[in-house]
């Protein structure tokens, strides 16, 4: 049998509620879908709840699903996924924390966990904290750029925990918070301690920088001090190639994402003009997963950010948008490399637009195979019609499904 190669196209926060504003259509049923569409004629479809039903994931844990890693084995925390992705190297037993650059007043009171959002000097940022802080009480310390306002710092050394708790309030007009240990260790202990020390000295070196008072002349808040949370201690994965025989790359601009696939193993490009966000360049990352699938790799995992953003923001006809601009991403990829290829599209948890935040709720999944098989003969592909299709499935089932349709499959006993 001939072994066919995989594309696995993930819309973050995909699934939906019928909306008001589109007179009760989900964005899916709302947006045009000439070529997904066009290939759900010769494909399998139905819904999958990406960890359990009923359970509300988070993108990291629902992304180890998809990938054939249990989340209630392997997932330790969100914060290495992020260093990874911002471009960490770590090593096992390193401690990483997710970052917010941010504003306080001198009362320690956060004033904004953003600084502004928009950040243009993180990178001058990051390059003055890596200089003046590089060991806290004989822990190594490294900060890492994300994207906007997003610093991912991690520690390094003997006798650390991730057992500490977060010194963001998460709110603003809260004062910053102490860490504190979050279990009866001296680990623990000695990890909050050096997280409260790490955090004056970052304040210091923050507030006497030039480049925040040159924000502050030019009525921007200055970004003067970075608020940790998500604690996690790095652990080794498994790799894709070992368990599923698959040489796997990835196509992202999502920092989380990005160290998901880094510790599975994959080459992971993030296209020019690729953003996380509505104004990413679609066919930047068609250009480049076509560019994948015809070198040595057996699976393209293309991951979009922007319905989720859209959803998160509450902007339904943003999502609509996205939608639409995925389904240009599947023709240009199936003009690129042909139809002899297996194509699996789903999202890896709902958002749904009025909600603004993740739910429970099954997400629609279509498998396309150009073998021939018994399709669903679904009308279009969205969560209403997804509910007559014969997949009724968890996100551990679709690396089964996709090495079975992908002629790749080994035996299960004799």
């Amino acid at each position: 049998m001939k072994r066919y190669k995989i594309l696995l196209l993930v819309a973050d926060g995909l699934g939906d509620r019928p909306i008001r504003f589109l007179n009760g259509r989900t964005p899916l049923e709302a947006a045009d879908k000439p070529n997904l569409n066009s290939i759900l004629r010769s494909s399998l479809a139905g819904l999958m709840d990406p960890i359990e039903p009923g359970i509300v994931p988070g993108s990291d844990t629902s992304h180890l699903a998809i990938f054939g890693l249990n989340p209630r084995v392997y997932y330790k925390g969100r914060g290495s996924f992020e260093a990874l992705g911002a471009g960490a190297e770590l090593r096992e037993g390193d401690i990483a924390f997710r970052g917010n650059f941010a504003t306080i007043d001198e009362n320690f009171v956060v004033i904004d966990r953003r600084a502004g959002r928009r950040l243009d000097e993180a990178e001058q940022l990051v390059a003055l904290l890596n200089r003046e802080i590089q060991e806290v009480d004989g822990v190594r310390v490294r900060f890492y750029r994300g994207t906007e306002h997003r610093v991912s710092v991690v520690l390094s050394g003997e006798k650390l925990s991730d057992k500490v708790s977060d010194t963001d309030p998460h709110e603003v007009h809260k004062k910053i918070l102490r860490a504190e240990a979050r279990e009866y260790t001296e680990e623990a202990k000695r990890t909050a301690e050096v997280v409260n020390k790490l955090t004056d000295r970052i304040i210091s070196v923050l507030s006497a920088s030039h480049i925040n008072k040159e924000r502050i002349e030019r009525g921007l808040p200055p970004a003067n001090i970075v608020l940790l949370r998500g604690a996690s201690t790095h652990t080794e994965l498994p790799k894709l190639k070992d368990y599923t025989s698959l040489r796997g790359a990835a196509v992202s601009a999502t920092a989380l994402i990005k160290g998901v696939c880094r510790s599975l193993g994959m080459h992971v490009v993030t296209p020019p003009r690729a953003t996380g966000g509505v104004d990413t360049d679609y066919l930047s990352k068609a250009a480049h997963t076509v560019k994948l699938l015809k070198e040595d790799y057996d699976l393209v995992f293309l991951h979009i950010k922007a319905t989720d953003a859209a959803s998160h923001d509450g902007n339904a006809p943003e999502k609509v948008k996205a939608i639409e601009m995925i389904d240009k991403v599947v023709g240009r990829i199936l003009d690129g490399v042909g139809s002899e290829i297996v194509i699996l599209f789903t999202g890896d948890h709902a958002t749904p637009v009025e909600v603004k935040e993740h739910t429970g709720d099954p997400v629609p999944v279509m498998l396309y195979t150009p073998d021939s098989i018994v399709p669903d003969y679904l009308s279009d592909f969205n969560e209403r019609e997804a509910r007559k299709g014969s997949l009724k499935i968890v996100g551990l089932n679709i690396m089964h499904l996709l090495l079975n349709y992908s002629n790749r499959a080994s035996k299960y006993g004799a």
